[in-house]
Protein backbone atom coordinates (compact mmCIF):
# COMPACT_ATOMS: atom_id res chain seq x y z
CA UNK A 1 0.00 0.00 0.00
CA UNK A 2 1.35 3.44 -0.88
CA UNK A 3 2.74 5.70 1.81
CA UNK A 4 0.47 8.59 2.70
CA UNK A 5 1.56 12.21 2.33
CA UNK A 6 0.57 13.72 5.70
CA UNK A 7 -0.01 17.08 4.06
CA UNK A 8 -2.80 15.69 1.88
CA UNK A 9 -4.80 13.83 4.54
CA UNK A 10 -7.46 15.57 6.60
CA UNK A 11 -7.11 14.80 10.30
CA UNK A 12 -10.40 16.38 11.32
CA UNK A 13 -13.86 16.10 9.83
CA UNK A 14 -14.44 17.95 6.59
CA UNK A 15 -16.32 21.13 7.57
CA UNK A 16 -19.05 20.96 4.92
CA UNK A 17 -20.86 18.43 2.77
CA UNK A 18 -19.18 18.17 -0.62
CA UNK A 19 -20.35 17.85 -4.19
CA UNK A 20 -19.36 14.99 -6.48
CA UNK A 21 -16.48 16.88 -8.13
CA UNK A 22 -15.01 17.80 -4.73
CA UNK A 23 -14.16 14.19 -3.87
CA UNK A 24 -14.03 12.24 -7.15
CA UNK A 25 -10.64 13.35 -8.50
CA UNK A 26 -8.27 10.37 -8.37
CA UNK A 27 -10.92 7.94 -7.15
CA UNK A 28 -10.08 5.63 -10.07
CA UNK A 29 -6.35 5.29 -9.24
CA UNK A 30 -6.73 1.64 -8.18
CA UNK A 31 -9.15 0.75 -10.94
CA UNK A 32 -8.59 -2.21 -13.26
CA UNK A 33 -7.38 -1.01 -16.66
CA UNK A 34 -9.97 -0.86 -19.48
CA UNK A 35 -9.87 -3.45 -22.27
CA UNK A 36 -11.08 -3.68 -25.87
CA UNK A 37 -11.79 -7.41 -25.95
CA UNK A 38 -15.33 -6.96 -27.27
CA UNK A 39 -14.38 -4.70 -30.19
CA UNK A 40 -15.83 -6.12 -33.41
CA UNK A 41 -18.39 -8.29 -31.60
CA UNK A 42 -22.18 -7.99 -31.61
CA UNK A 43 -24.34 -9.27 -28.76
CA UNK A 44 -28.07 -9.40 -28.09
CA UNK A 45 -29.10 -9.43 -24.45
CA UNK A 46 -32.68 -10.48 -23.81
CA UNK A 47 -34.71 -10.59 -20.62
CA UNK A 48 -38.30 -10.37 -19.40
CA UNK A 49 -38.34 -6.56 -19.77
CA UNK A 50 -36.92 -6.25 -23.27
CA UNK A 51 -33.90 -6.75 -25.51
CA UNK A 52 -30.68 -4.77 -25.85
CA UNK A 53 -28.50 -5.12 -28.96
CA UNK A 54 -24.85 -4.07 -28.72
CA UNK A 55 -22.39 -3.80 -31.63
CA UNK A 56 -18.92 -2.86 -30.41
CA UNK A 57 -16.85 -0.91 -32.92
CA UNK A 58 -13.09 -0.74 -33.32
CA UNK A 59 -13.24 3.03 -32.73
CA UNK A 60 -14.32 2.90 -29.07
CA UNK A 61 -18.04 3.31 -29.78
CA UNK A 62 -20.98 0.98 -29.33
CA UNK A 63 -24.07 1.00 -31.53
CA UNK A 64 -26.99 0.06 -29.32
CA UNK A 65 -30.71 -0.53 -29.68
CA UNK A 66 -33.07 -1.13 -26.77
CA UNK A 67 -36.59 -2.46 -27.38
CA UNK A 68 -39.59 -2.66 -25.02
CA UNK A 69 -37.82 -1.08 -22.01
CA UNK A 70 -39.34 2.12 -20.59
CA UNK A 71 -36.08 3.83 -21.62
CA UNK A 72 -36.02 2.25 -25.10
CA UNK A 73 -34.05 3.94 -27.85
CA UNK A 74 -30.98 3.63 -30.01
CA UNK A 75 -27.72 5.36 -30.81
CA UNK A 76 -23.98 5.15 -31.23
CA UNK A 77 -21.94 6.35 -28.28
CA UNK A 78 -18.47 6.05 -26.73
CA UNK A 79 -18.30 3.20 -24.24
CA UNK A 80 -16.00 1.88 -21.56
CA UNK A 81 -15.21 -1.81 -21.10
CA UNK A 82 -13.40 -3.26 -18.07
CA UNK A 83 -12.74 -6.97 -17.38
CA UNK A 84 -14.16 -8.18 -14.06
CA UNK A 85 -13.94 -11.58 -12.41
CA UNK A 86 -13.10 -14.52 -14.67
CA UNK A 87 -14.16 -13.74 -18.22
CA UNK A 88 -16.86 -11.16 -17.40
CA UNK A 89 -17.04 -7.48 -18.38
CA UNK A 90 -18.32 -4.19 -17.01
CA UNK A 91 -19.61 -1.97 -19.86
CA UNK A 92 -20.84 1.60 -19.46
CA UNK A 93 -21.98 4.43 -21.71
CA UNK A 94 -24.14 7.56 -21.69
CA UNK A 95 -27.22 7.62 -23.91
CA UNK A 96 -26.33 10.12 -26.62
CA UNK A 97 -28.16 13.40 -26.16
CA UNK A 98 -29.91 11.95 -23.11
CA UNK A 99 -26.86 12.83 -21.01
CA UNK A 100 -28.73 12.40 -17.72
CA UNK A 101 -29.15 8.69 -18.56
CA UNK A 102 -26.57 5.91 -18.67
CA UNK A 103 -26.52 2.18 -19.28
CA UNK A 104 -24.24 -0.16 -17.39
CA UNK A 105 -24.09 -3.80 -18.47
CA UNK A 106 -22.35 -6.57 -16.57
CA UNK A 107 -22.13 -9.70 -18.70
CA UNK A 108 -20.25 -12.93 -19.29
CA UNK A 109 -20.12 -13.66 -23.04
CA UNK A 110 -19.29 -17.36 -22.50
CA UNK A 111 -21.51 -18.22 -19.53
CA UNK A 112 -24.36 -16.16 -20.94
CA UNK A 113 -25.54 -14.17 -17.92
CA UNK A 114 -26.13 -10.43 -18.11
CA UNK A 115 -27.51 -7.60 -15.99
CA UNK A 116 -28.50 -4.20 -17.37
CA UNK A 117 -28.67 -1.13 -15.10
CA UNK A 118 -30.34 2.04 -16.38
CA UNK A 119 -29.48 5.15 -14.33
CA UNK A 120 -31.14 8.54 -14.65
CA UNK A 121 -30.63 11.88 -12.93
CA UNK A 122 -34.05 13.42 -12.26
CA UNK A 123 -34.90 17.10 -12.03
CA UNK A 124 -34.95 18.73 -8.63
CA UNK A 125 -38.43 18.43 -7.13
CA UNK A 126 -39.33 15.27 -9.08
CA UNK A 127 -41.49 12.73 -7.24
CA UNK A 128 -38.71 10.18 -6.71
CA UNK A 129 -36.92 8.70 -3.69
CA UNK A 130 -33.54 10.06 -4.78
CA UNK A 131 -32.40 12.35 -7.60
CA UNK A 132 -30.61 9.43 -9.26
CA UNK A 133 -32.93 6.47 -9.85
CA UNK A 134 -32.08 3.10 -11.34
CA UNK A 135 -33.82 0.12 -12.90
CA UNK A 136 -32.39 -3.40 -13.09
CA UNK A 137 -32.96 -5.94 -15.86
CA UNK A 138 -31.61 -9.48 -15.51
CA UNK A 139 -31.07 -11.13 -18.88
CA UNK A 140 -29.22 -13.72 -20.94
CA UNK A 141 -26.87 -13.35 -23.90
CA UNK A 142 -28.65 -14.79 -26.94
CA UNK A 143 -27.09 -17.85 -28.54
CA UNK A 144 -25.11 -18.87 -25.45
CA UNK A 145 -26.24 -22.05 -23.65
CA UNK A 146 -27.16 -21.15 -20.09
CA UNK A 147 -24.52 -22.60 -17.75
CA UNK A 148 -25.14 -20.42 -14.69
CA UNK A 149 -28.12 -18.80 -13.02
CA UNK A 150 -29.48 -15.48 -14.24
CA UNK A 151 -28.35 -12.60 -11.98
CA UNK A 152 -30.77 -12.04 -9.11
CA UNK A 153 -31.11 -9.84 -6.00
CA UNK A 154 -29.15 -11.23 -3.08
CA UNK A 155 -28.74 -10.83 0.68
CA UNK A 156 -25.17 -12.19 0.62
CA UNK A 157 -23.55 -8.89 1.64
CA UNK A 158 -25.79 -8.17 4.65
CA UNK A 159 -23.66 -7.83 7.79
CA UNK A 160 -20.36 -7.52 5.95
CA UNK A 161 -17.91 -4.66 6.56
CA UNK A 162 -15.47 -3.81 3.80
CA UNK A 163 -12.78 -1.20 3.23
CA UNK A 164 -12.31 0.25 -0.26
CA UNK A 165 -8.92 1.76 -1.08
CA UNK A 166 -9.59 3.86 -4.18
CA UNK A 167 -6.21 5.60 -4.03
CA UNK A 168 -3.59 6.58 -1.44
CA UNK A 169 -5.86 9.53 -0.65
CA UNK A 170 -9.27 7.78 -0.76
CA UNK A 171 -10.29 5.16 1.82
CA UNK A 172 -13.95 4.35 2.54
CA UNK A 173 -15.69 1.83 4.77
CA UNK A 174 -18.96 0.12 3.83
CA UNK A 175 -21.31 -1.62 6.26
CA UNK A 176 -24.16 -3.51 4.57
CA UNK A 177 -27.17 -3.11 6.86
CA UNK A 178 -30.06 -4.74 5.02
CA UNK A 179 -31.47 -5.57 1.60
CA UNK A 180 -32.28 -1.88 1.19
CA UNK A 181 -29.58 0.16 2.91
CA UNK A 182 -25.89 0.39 3.64
CA UNK A 183 -23.65 2.86 5.47
CA UNK A 184 -20.50 4.45 4.09
CA UNK A 185 -17.95 6.54 5.91
CA UNK A 186 -14.87 8.30 4.62
CA UNK A 187 -11.68 7.51 6.56
CA UNK A 188 -9.20 9.18 4.20
CA UNK A 189 -10.14 11.87 1.71
CA UNK A 190 -11.90 15.17 1.19
CA UNK A 191 -15.03 13.74 2.83
CA UNK A 192 -13.17 12.58 5.96
CA UNK A 193 -15.58 12.13 8.85
CA UNK A 194 -18.66 12.19 6.65
CA UNK A 195 -20.97 9.18 6.67
CA UNK A 196 -24.49 8.34 5.53
CA UNK A 197 -27.01 5.53 5.22
CA UNK A 198 -28.07 5.26 1.58
CA UNK A 199 -30.55 3.24 -0.45
CA UNK A 200 -28.76 0.35 -2.13
CA UNK A 201 -29.37 -2.62 -4.44
CA UNK A 202 -27.29 -5.81 -4.66
CA UNK A 203 -27.34 -8.53 -7.33
CA UNK A 204 -25.31 -11.73 -7.40
CA UNK A 205 -23.72 -12.16 -10.82
CA UNK A 206 -21.56 -15.24 -10.28
CA UNK A 207 -19.61 -16.94 -7.50
CA UNK A 208 -17.89 -14.17 -5.53
CA UNK A 209 -19.03 -11.53 -8.04
CA UNK A 210 -21.69 -8.94 -7.16
CA UNK A 211 -23.20 -5.83 -8.68
CA UNK A 212 -23.80 -3.18 -6.03
CA UNK A 213 -25.38 0.24 -6.48
CA UNK A 214 -26.36 3.04 -4.16
CA UNK A 215 -28.29 6.28 -4.56
CA UNK A 216 -27.39 9.21 -2.33
CA UNK A 217 -30.12 11.23 -0.65
CA UNK A 218 -28.19 14.39 0.21
CA UNK A 219 -26.63 15.08 -3.20
CA UNK A 220 -27.64 13.98 -6.75
CA UNK A 221 -25.22 11.06 -7.08
CA UNK A 222 -25.66 7.35 -7.83
CA UNK A 223 -23.21 4.54 -8.44
CA UNK A 224 -22.88 1.21 -10.21
CA UNK A 225 -20.04 -1.10 -9.09
CA UNK A 226 -19.04 -4.71 -9.61
CA UNK A 227 -17.36 -6.24 -6.56
CA UNK A 228 -14.95 -9.07 -7.35
CA UNK A 229 -14.29 -10.46 -3.87
CA UNK A 230 -12.09 -13.28 -5.16
CA UNK A 231 -9.87 -10.85 -7.06
CA UNK A 232 -10.06 -8.14 -4.40
CA UNK A 233 -11.14 -5.40 -6.82
CA UNK A 234 -14.14 -3.17 -7.36
CA UNK A 235 -14.93 -1.59 -10.74
CA UNK A 236 -17.58 1.01 -11.38
CA UNK A 237 -18.68 4.58 -11.80
CA UNK A 238 -20.37 7.57 -10.19
CA UNK A 239 -23.16 9.35 -12.07
CA UNK A 240 -24.43 12.69 -10.81
CA UNK A 241 -24.30 16.46 -10.92
CA UNK A 242 -21.19 18.44 -10.08
CA UNK A 243 -21.40 21.63 -8.04
CA UNK A 244 -22.09 23.78 -11.11
CA UNK A 245 -24.81 21.42 -12.38
CA UNK A 246 -22.64 19.66 -14.98
CA UNK A 247 -23.62 16.04 -15.60
CA UNK A 248 -20.73 13.70 -14.79
CA UNK A 249 -20.31 9.97 -15.41
CA UNK A 250 -17.00 9.34 -13.67
CA UNK A 251 -15.00 6.10 -13.32
CA UNK A 252 -14.11 4.63 -9.94
CA UNK A 253 -12.36 1.54 -8.70
CA UNK A 254 -10.74 0.24 -5.54
CA UNK A 255 -8.86 -2.50 -3.77
CA UNK A 256 -11.30 -4.51 -1.62
CA UNK A 257 -10.22 -5.16 1.98
CA UNK A 258 -12.57 -7.46 4.00
CA UNK A 259 -13.10 -5.93 7.45
CA UNK A 260 -15.31 -8.31 9.42
CA UNK A 261 -18.99 -9.20 9.54
CA UNK A 262 -22.03 -9.35 11.82
CA UNK A 263 -23.93 -12.61 12.28
CA UNK A 264 -27.69 -12.15 12.69
CA UNK A 265 -28.56 -15.86 12.64
CA UNK A 266 -29.20 -16.03 16.40
CA UNK A 267 -31.11 -12.75 16.44
CA UNK A 268 -33.51 -10.93 14.12
CA UNK A 269 -32.57 -10.84 10.45
CA UNK A 270 -32.64 -7.39 8.79
CA UNK A 271 -35.22 -6.64 6.10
Amino acid sequence: MSEQNPGTILREESPQWLNMDDFSAGIDANRVAPSHDLAGRSLVIRGADGALSLAFGDDGTVTWSAEDFTWAGSGTDPYEEVPVGEGAYWIDFSLGERRVETLTVALHPERGWALIVHSRIHDEGADVETRVMQSFHAAQVEGIPRSTATPAPTRDLIGKRTLFRYSPNHLYEHIYLSSRRFVWQNLVGEQRGHAAAELATTYKLDDGLYLFTWREEKIPVGTVFVFDYAGGRSTGKFIGLEGDGTVANSPGGALIIPFGASDYSQHQEPV
